[in-house]
């Protein structure tokens, strides 16, 4: 004789679940597997409502979230993307664009140069890079 256990709920756990799918390009691969390092340490609140997976596929940050309510998947997705505009300002500040072109010494001064005589004479900064640490212009008199 054989038995069957009747399952208690939807054979889907999500069936019924608001979904939404959000796709993040990042400059390169690293930058969208830094952006996931530093988002899934922070866990969902109510794990039990909502469902968050973060993929990268290649230069891409994949973010999709599952709720119970169209509610709380606006919250979610709400706090994802302050969270991802954080870990983007804070990016773009210590993870440049790796398509920008590193400025040269010999460029730097040109701009000094062109900077300063541009600037006219009489009661303006002068910028004079000593290489001694922030604030080395001196105003000229």
């Amino acid at each position: 004789m054989t038995s069957t256990q009747d399952h208690a709920g939807p054979s889907n756990p999500r069936e019924g679940w608001h979904t939404t799918t959000l796709k993040i390009p990042f400059h390169t691969p690293q930058h969208a597997q830094i952006a996931k390092q530093a988002i899934e340490v922070d866990k969902e609140q109510n794990a039990v409502f909502v469902h968050r997976e973060l993929d990268v596929e290649g230069d891409t940050l994949i973010a999709t979230y599952s709720t119970t309510t169209i509610r709380l998947l606006r919250l979610s997705t709400n706090s994802f993307l302050s969270s991802l505009d954080l870990v983007i300002r804070t990016m773009t500040s210590f993870a440049p664009d790796p398509q920008d072109p590193i400025i040269s010494d010999e460029e730097l001064e040109r701009i000094r140069v062109e900077a300063n005589r541009s600037t006219g004479a009489g009661g303006s900064i002068e910028l004079k890079g000593d290489g001694v640490g922030a604030g080395s212009g001196e105003e000229v008199k």
